[in-house]
């Protein structure tokens, strides 16, 4: 293990995989190297009379949004002396998750069983679902 990903989204879930890594950088012979994403959904439009600049406003808005989750994620790493690189995307969760995996070339991605989303499987949140499906690493499931 040595390129971690972690999808972060603030949830208490989320936080504790974070907090996984945070533990298993400090026993690490050599340093990991760490990535925390923040996927934004990407706006459904319904019009095709929305103004360009509405459309941008409302994607500058997420952008802000992952921002400030992701200055969570960044504090903690750094208080615990953990290097990391922060990364912003929009689409699907869990589609964009593997995207990254292979733009990045991780070897593991480390995340929560469920995130913020309203709804989700019965044992299994539906994003770490698709992700263990989805991306050709191991995904270590932290509740």
């Amino acid at each position: 293990m040595h390129k971690v990903l972690v999808p972060f989204d603030g949830s208490v879930h989320a936080r504790h995989a974070l907090d996984y890594v945070i533990n298993l950088a400090g026993q690490m012979a050599r340093p990991l190297e760490v990535h925390v994403l923040n996927v934004q959904s990407s706006p459904i439009v319904y019009s095709d009379y929305l103004a360009p600049d509405m459309i941008e406003g409302v994607k500058t808005g997420l952008f802000n949004s992952a921002k400030g989750v992701l200055e969570q994620a960044s504090a903690l790493l750094k208080a615990s002396g953990v290097a990391h690189q922060t990364h912003v995307d929009l689409g699907n969760v869990a589609e964009q998750i593997a995207v990254v995996v292979k733009k990045l070339e991780c070897d593991t991605v480390v995340m929560g069983t469920r995130g913020l989303g309203s709804f989700g499987g019965l044992l299994l949140g539906s994003v770490a679902n698709r992700v263990i499906h989805d991306v050709p690493v191991p995904v270590v499931l932290i509740k």
